[in-house]
C-alpha cells in the first residue's frame, strides 16, 4: 500500500501544479487581441495536468503491473511537459516577459520532478517475476 500512496501522491501532487500554475503562480502573459505561443502553452499543460492527475487516481485501483504502465506513461507526460514551452509550443521570445522568465522554468521544473518520481514509481512497482 506505501508504494500506491507514494506514486498516487506524488504524481497527483504534480499533475495539480503543472494544471494550475501558468494560470495562478507561474501566469503566462493576459491575452490582448491575438493570443500569443504562452496561452496555448497554459491551455496545454492543463490539460497534461489533468490527464497526469487521472492516471495517478486510477494507480490506486489497479495491480503493480498495470500501475508501472502508468507509471511510464506519466513519465512520457512529464518529458511533453518539459517539450511543451521548450520545443513544441513554446512562450513568448521576449527574454523579460514572465512567461519566459517564470512559466518556462517552473514548468520544467515540474516535469523533470514528475518524470523522477514516475521512475521510482515504475521501479517500485516492477513485477515480483522480475525482481528475481
Amino acid at each position: 500500500m506505501n508504494k500506491k500512496i507514494f506514486a498516487a501522491v506524488s504524481q497527483a501532487l504534480m499533475g495539480v501544479l503543472i494544471a494550475v500554475a501558468p494560470r495562478t503562480f507561474a501566469h503566462v502573459c493576459p491575452v490582448k487581441g491575438t493570443p500569443m505561443a504562452c496561452h496555448y502553452t497554459a491551455q496545454a499543460a492543463l490539460g497534461i495536468g489533468v490527464v497526469i492527475v487521472a492516471l495517478a487516481v486510477i494507480g490506486l485501483f489497479v495491480a503493480d503491473a498495470v500501475r508501472m504502465g502508468l507509471d511510464i506513461a506519466n513519465i512520457m507526460l512529464g518529458l511533453l511537459t518539459i517539450a511543451m514551452p521548450t520545443v513544441l509550443i513554446g512562450v513568448c521570445k521576449g527574454s523579460m516577459m514572465h512567461c519566459h522568465m517564470v512559466t518556462l522554468p517552473t514548468l520544467t521544473v515540474f516535469g523533470v520532478l514528475l518524470a523522477v518520481f514516475a521512475a521510482v514509481a515504475a521501479y517500485r512497482d516492477r513485477p515480483r517475476a522480475e525482481r528475481g
